[in-house]
């Protein structure tokens, strides 16, 4: 690494950092309340809103995952990830009509005033708080990763810096992640857009990228692998249904101040990710036309030596960091959920609010306790040898897209019951596919949503 090059990730990791740290600390307030610490007392404004949801979407496997896997599968990868990805967003604008009539603080607290079951709520949270636990590794690997190369040194030294700035972004509430969010989605941006730049320069566009590889691989061209157009159609199936029944964009539509502002929230935060799509395609490609042959190990490797090999100091430096608030806007939305999981919807004592502020104060403080040692463990797991961040990624959106999909858009017949059974039936069958068959995370999730769906309707007839 060259002085000119670490000065430059010096200067864009440590402004990084100070911007970040400056942002949240104005988010912390005196009079919290659990609907504050949450929801931001569902008084999110519009472009706040845009902020955190299009911050929170592009994640480290949405920026980092998908590029590599670009990078190795072309254009197929587009098929089944980014429109997979998009797929979903047409039915948000139904959950926007759905969520925003419910004064619940939790997508779980939804699930039981909805059908009237206690039960759903234990279990959805209990998911909940599994899921994110396990897709937080995909957050902490890229942390390690990226700030490792980025700053040269130890990968574990490297996830803890990052690590502190989670656990602080993430102490203060959804006020303190919709401020720390609007920073990482210019950051996102700014960074895709500079890269993408700078690899089409060097390439002649998007034109001669293509002549490049129909000379060196015109199988990456296709639209989807010739032996597998069934399994990237359900990858993309997958990937969509997982969007759409997502806690974490639930939770910006019930926390923006009115029903307009989450409407033009999904309007704009769709015009913003396919922009950062677009950037990244050009950069996957590209790279596989200028370096054909890099190899490495796991994604997060290989990402690092690809843009190593085809970035100049400058626009690597801004991705790299760019890299790192998709991981950061992404890591704290989803400790902030497993913490409210745990301690507001698996806790009995949580769930009624105190007027005592200090009995408020105390609860908001073990949200906080909950958050560090979540963190925690996940840090410690990721760097145990579990599966690529893909594989985590399809794996966490599927058992999501189990528990809430389904009550969240279809219609509620006159027999609101069954659905616990039907939902704890499709989540065991689930999870025996996929440990003991070998079946892809989408692959199991489509016939275990069908039997969730069958179960539903049979137990809910009878009762």
């Amino acid at each position: 690494m060259t002085l000119q090059s670490l000065l430059y990730r010096l200067v864009a990791f440590g402004g990084y950092g100070m911007a970040l740290i400056l942002l949240a600390g104005r988010a912390f307030q005196w009079n919290e309340t659990r609907r504050s610490f949450y929801l931001g007392g569902r008084e999110i404004a519009l472009w706040p809103s845009v902020g955190t949801f299009g911050a929170t979407w592009m994640s480290a496997a949405s920026l980092l995952g998908y590029t590599v896997l670009l990078y190795q599968e072309g254009y197929a990868a587009f098929t089944g990830s980014v429109i997979g990805w998009m797929l979903g967003l047409p039915l948000l604008p139904l959950a926007v009509i759905r969520l925003r009539k419910s004064r619940a603080l939790s997508l779980p607290q939804w699930l039981e005033e909805r059908y009237s079951d206690d039960r759903l709520r234990s279990l959805s949270a209990l998911c909940l708080l599994v899921v994110y636990t396990v897709y937080l590794i995909i957050q902490f690997r890229a942390f390690g990763a990226i700030v490792g190369s980025m700053l040269d040194i130890e990968g574990f030294m490297a996830s803890i810096l990052v690590y502190l700035f989670v656990l602080y972004t993430t102490f203060g509430g959804l006020p303190s992640v919709v401020r720390s969010d609007g920073l990482n989605l210019m950051v996102i941006v700014l960074s895709v857009t500079v890269a993408a730049w700078s690899i089409t320069s060097q390439t002649g566009g998007f034109p001669s990228i293509h002549e490049r590889l129909l000379d060196l691989r015109p199988e990456l061209l296709q639209p989807w692998p010739k032996e597998g157009i069934l399994a990237s159609m359900t990858m993309a199936l997958g990937w969509g249904l997982g969007v759409a029944a997502n806690p974490q964009y639930c939770i910006r539509i019930i926390s923006c101040k009115d029903r307009w502002t989450a409407w033009l929230t999904l309007a704009i935060t769709s015009l913003t990710v396919s922009w950062i799509y677009i950037c990244l395609t050009a950069l996957g490609l590209g790279a596989k036309a200028l370096y054909p042959f890099v190899t490495g190990g796991f994604q997060e490797v290989l990402f690092s030596r690809l843009m190593e090999a085809g970035l100049s100091p400058l626009p690597l430096a801004l991705l790299m960091v760019g890299v790192l608030a998709a991981a950061v806007s992404t890591a704290n939305s989803q400790l902030l959920l497993a913490a409210c999981s745990f301690c507001y919807d698996l806790q009995g004592e949580g769930r009624i609010p105190s007027k005592d502020p200090l009995e408020e104060d105390g609860f908001l403080f073990k949200n906080r306790i909950a958050v560090a040692i979540i963190a925690t463990v996940t840090l410690f797991l990721s760097y145990m040898p579990l599966p690529g961040i893909l594989q985590l990624g399809r794996y966490s959106w599927s058992m999501v897209a189990l528990c809430f999909l389904l009550p969240l858009y279809l219609p509620r017949t006159k027999a609101r019951g069954g659905l616990f059974g039907a939902m704890s039936t499709a989540l065991i069958v689930y999870n025996l596919l996929v440990w003991f068959s070998g079946m892809s995370p989408e692959t199991a999730m489509l016939p275990s949503l069908l039997i969730e769906g069958i179960l539903w309707w049979i137990l809910g007839a009878r009762q």
